[in-house]
């Protein structure tokens, strides 16, 4: 038989600040700056998938 036991003590728990998230505001401005610029381009593959995009995806889902 196996013995266990629970520690009294606050040791196991995590720290308060541990999860808590920090923000970097540089970092924010720099994903958006990339968002903005690559935004046009998401777009245009959104409304007019290349031939070879869609040639993939019936290939694939005939596969199945």
């Amino acid at each position: 038989m196996t013995k266990t036991s629970t520690s009294k003590t606050n040791v196991n728990l995590p720290q308060q600040n541990m999860f808590q998230y920090t923000t970097d505001n540089e970092s924010d401005a720099e994903i958006d700056l990339f968002y903005d610029q690559i935004k046009s381009k998401l777009d245009g593959l959104l409304q007019n998938p290349s031939d070879d995009t869609v040639n993939r995806i019936l290939a694939y889902s005939k596969s199945k």
